[in-house]
């Protein structure tokens, strides 16, 4: 059987370097938005966007009231991957993180200690190897949080192509495993890796490793 093969984009614009050790403060960052302002972010009518919802073009989610609301970094990943340019109100210097964890509650995790901190981010997720290549190219992480146990391609195999590409060398990952011994530990670290975090880990482990990669959680 084929397997399939993981291309790493390469990135049509000048790579834009990660700003390390440099913290945003967010100004009430809204992270959702209506159909109206994603229109406005889209430059259709909010007709067109409840379309593209219904045909599962766009992702969303109702709340409570049933109302559709679109996060904030499903809205970016599908202005980058429709080569649609960013809205100034979309575009601040905020940290992008990675997490390429098929576990949700790790996933669940560090979107909950991410979006309780003062300091800016877009998230984004994958749940395989494939996915992580693909967005690794389009939504360019400044971090990325990368489970090394994963379906299809290992963690393992991601980082090292990660670190192989010239236009991704620079990513800085963070590895993580819930069968954590220190050879796996050692040898991704060797590959790329800042370090290597045994699940389950706490808010201070994450904290600890973010400021590793120079990323003060405010």
């Amino acid at each position: 059987m084929c397997s399939r093969r993981v291309v790493f984009p390469r990135l049509m614009n000048e790579r834009i370097q990660p700003r390390l050790g440099e913290t945003q403060t967010r100004m009430e960052t809204k992270q959702s938005f209506s159909t109206s302002e994603v229109a406005k972010f889209c430059h259709v009518t909010p007709d067109t966007i409840r379309k593209w919802a219904e045909a599962g073009r766009i992702k969303v989610f109702k709340t409570p009231g049933g109302h559709r609301r679109i996060r904030r970094e499903d809205l970016i990943r599908f202005l980058h991957e429709n080569d649609i340019p960013l809205h100034p109100d979309l575009s601040e210097n905020s940290v992008r993180i990675l997490v390429v964890d098929d576990e949700k509650s790790i996933v669940s995790l560090i979107r909950r200690f991410l979006e309780r901190a003062k300091t800016s981010f877009e998230i984004n997720v994958a749940t395989d190897g494939f996915d992580a290549g693909h967005l690794i190219g389009t939504f360019r992480p400044t971090v990325v949080f990368l489970d090394i146990r994963l379906p299809g391609l290992n963690g393992f195999e991601v980082c090292q192509r990660i670190k192989e590409a010239p236009e991704t060398s620079s990513t800085n990952i963070i590895a993580m495993t819930a069968y954590y011994e220190q050879e796996v530990s050692d040898r991704i670290i060797e590959m790329g890796a800042v370090t290597c975090l045994k699940k389950p880990f706490t808010p201070d482990d994450l904290r600890r490793a973010l400021a590793l990669v120079g990323v003060e959680i405010a």
